[in-house]
């Protein structure tokens, strides 16, 4: 006490050491659980009796109050449930009345569990179902008795809780400056739906995650569910706000096209952005004409009918990796023209009409972005981003990994909207510190 070193026995541990086996080499689960739950108990009353003593001199007068009586106080930690036990003083002879809530007391024990304990039950359930995640915990966690083993529900609190505190420190981080001033800002963004509750509006529920790419700086991850206190775009201008970019700065927007997953972008940043349509869903729309086309081709009774056809389908993905949209445009509609010329017979040959479909599809995919397509050859040659893949690696990591791709749980936005900020902060790294690294 006051700097004088002390020695308590904690535990003691026996070994034979004729005919031991490898069972007895080293502490066993158990025992290393126990050691650690009174090691925990003994300097969890310790610190309590200091700050206890720290708070018993009154602030006005240096006098010392008397004790009232003693309480307890149970904190879980990471090893294990502390209960310790905590005076009540009385008011002092001055008359002066002490703010309870300024005490060394108060702010040592605030709180019913330690950040840590907090942080590793978020990360687990954010990795883990809730009741997988408390059975994993009970296996490594000491604890007293099994009324005092993990629930589900608590660690679905306390996610919530981290989850919370990283939304709300991610959404009040100032502009950082980035070192890579001339550096673009890249946008890779995608959607993705999930299972709602029974009751929703809906059956499913659309996300939209993705990447913020900034050269110099390992990338940010960032997801955010509908019809929740926090818009989808302040979660993006979070993000892009922890990677260096500043107002007036050029953004440049990586997606499948969708009108929607671009206005968060715009709204986020305010200002006109370079949109750029993955190529990966534009020659999987090439893909699928090109395989319907394989399966006709070949049949004697259409070679006269679809001869510049066969002329102009080999043209189109070319024309589109070189960017050249109006070529590209001109083809289509020649396609379809040549179709048109011959409405029975594509009516009477089902691989002919599913074709023509999947044509107009891609006109009606080309005219609504035909300024978003770019010289993707050029790029490529040129080691810059042509698609959207970092944000369906994002997808993959965030929310196929716990929400679906055979999970069974339903869930509502604001509980998917918790679970995906803390899979967001581990994938980044920044759940490893007391204080999360969120703008660093």
């Amino acid at each position: 006490m006051d700097g004088v070193p002390q020695r308590l026995e904690i535990s003691s541990v026996e070994r034979i050491v004729e005919g031991a086996r490898l069972d007895d080499f080293g502490l066993s689960l158990e025992e290393g659980k126990e050691i650690q739950r009174r090691l925990q108990t003994g300097l969890t009353q310790f610190q309590a009796a200091q700050a206890g003593q720290q708070d018993r001199k009154c602030k006005d007068c240096d006098g010392l109050r008397r004790v009232h009586d003693y309480r307890s106080r149970t904190i879980d930690s990471l090893l294990g449930p502390c209960c310790v036990r905590v005076p009540r003083w009385c008011s002092c002879a001055c008359g002066k009345a002490q703010d309870s809530r300024t005490s060394s007391l108060e702010t040592l024990l605030n709180g019913r569990a330690t950040p840590e304990l907090e942080r590793i039950q978020a990360e687990l359930g954010s990795r883990l179902s809730f009741r997988e995640a408390a059975r994993v915990l009970d296996l490594v966690v000491p604890v007293e008795s099994a009324t005092h083993r993990h629930n589900h529900r608590t660690v679905s609190h306390r996610l919530a809780k981290v989850a919370d505190q990283i939304e709300k420190w991610d959404i009040a981080s100032p502009y950082r400056i980035s070192r890579a001033r001339e550096s673009a800002v890249s946008v890779f963004i995608d959607g993705a739906y999930i299972r709602a509750v029974p009751g929703y509006q809906s059956r499913h529920f659309e996300i939209a995650m993705g990447r913020v790419v900034v050269q110099g700086r390992p990338p940010r991850q960032f997801a955010a569910a509908p019809n929740i206190a926090t818009a989808k775009y302040d979660v993006v201008r979070a993000a892009m706000r922890a990677q260096g970019w500043l107002p007036g700065r050029d953004v440049t927007v990586f997606s499948d096209g969708e009108i929607g997953l671009q206005s968060i972008v715009l709204s986020a940043t305010r200002q006109p952005v370079t949109h750029i349509l993955d190529w990966f869903h534009l020659s999987m729309r090439l893909g699928h004409i090109e395989q319907a086309w394989e399966g006709i081709r070949h049949r004697q009774d259409l070679n006269v009918f679809l001869r510049d056809v066969a002329v102009h389908m080999p043209r189109m993905r070319h024309l589109l990796w070189s960017g050249y949209v109006r070529e590209a445009t001109r083809t289509v509609k020649h396609l379809l023209a040549q179709l048109d010329q011959y409405p029975g017979l594509r009516d009477t040959s089902i691989k002919l009409r599913r074709l023509y479909e999947l044509i107009t599809n891609l006109r009606t995919y080309l005219v609504q972005n035909k300024t978003s397509i770019v010289n993707y050859c050029q790029r490529y040659w040129s080691g810059k981003p042509i698609s959207s893949s970092p944000a369906e690696s994002a997808a993959n990591s965030l929310v196929n990994a716990r929400m679906n791709k055979k999970r069974q749980m339903r869930w509502s936005p604001i509980g998917a909207h918790r679970v995906l900020q803390v899979r967001a902060a581990v994938a980044d790294g920044r759940l490893k510190k007391a204080k999360l690294d969120l703008a660093a």
